[in-house]
């Protein structure tokens, strides 16, 4: 190397290097998440239906892992106290926030600053390709990598941590589930009974089908009440990225 270039057989390696890097990624990936096509969510009519078709799909297993594991580490760790379940309550107190606002800010970034382009690039363009084709299951559940990578930082906290980080690392990884079993149930043709079922069941249509901007939360109506983002349907006008919904079966 001289004057801080690399020779032109250095530069060839290097590009090769990184290209068989990338097609190994590439490889690594459609193992982790297959390609599809995957079916559609409304194909599935009733509850057992739903479970089975949930644990077919690649990704959700993937999530399972990932929350065994760090129920896990959790009852590996042993000394539990009353400190556990105020971090237990802590959590579920805070899922419909912290849901509304990885919804609002990061599902629904906009490629706009440096902070916008990173957030549409992580997780954005994935949630507009789910906006554009609900029930599409190719985009509906959590990807492998993301869903490994936060596993992969949630044992090590749990493991590094006190017994109570891994009391919330464990909790973090249930309400993920939460969040990803609750959301594909309701783009299902599977119709709601409970009320509250019934109540975050018809939010997230319309968040789908009348406006985006709307009707944030999934597992939970609260933090859509508390932030004001719960209006009365005819409140808001349709948006233009509204899709069209998909006819269930009777």
């Amino acid at each position: 190397m001289a004057n801080g270039v690399c020779p032109p057989s250095q530069e060839t390696a290097a590009r090769r290097l990184r290209a068989a890097l990338r097609a190994r990624h590439r490889q690594v990936l459609r193992v982790l998440d297959p390609p599809g096509p995957h079916g559609r969510a409304t194909e599935v009519t009733t509850l057992p239906g739903a479970v089975r078709r949930f644990l077919a799909h690649p990704r959700p297993p993937v999530l399972l892992g990932v929350v065994g594991s760090l129920a896990i580490a959790r009852l590996s760790r042993g000394d539990y106290r009353r400190s556990d379940l105020a971090v237990a309550l802590g959590c579920a107190a805070a899922q419909p926030f912290v849901e509304w606002a990885i919804h609002r800010h990061l599902l629904h970034a906009q490629p706009t600053g440096p902070l916008g382009r990173a957030a549409y690039r992580a997780a954005g363009w994935g949630h507009a390709q789910h906006h554009r084709d609900p029930t599409n299951l190719n985009s509906m559940f959590l990807r492998s990598q993301d869903v490994l990578g936060a596993g992969v930082l949630a044992l090590t906290a749990s493991a590094a941590g006190s017994p109570r980080v891994a009391t919330g690392m464990a909790c973090v990884g249930a309400a993920v589930l939460a969040y990803d079993w609750t959301h594909f149930l309701i783009h299902t043709g599977y119709q709601p009974r409970s009320a509250l079922y019934r109540r975050i069941w018809r939010s997230h249509r319309l968040h789908h089908y009348r406006n985006e901007r709307y009707w944030l939360g999934v597992t939970s109506p609260l933090a859509d009440i508390v932030l004001g983002t719960a209006p009365d349907r005819d409140a808001v006008p349709v948006s233009p990225q509204a899709a069209r919904p998909e006819p269930t079966r009777p």
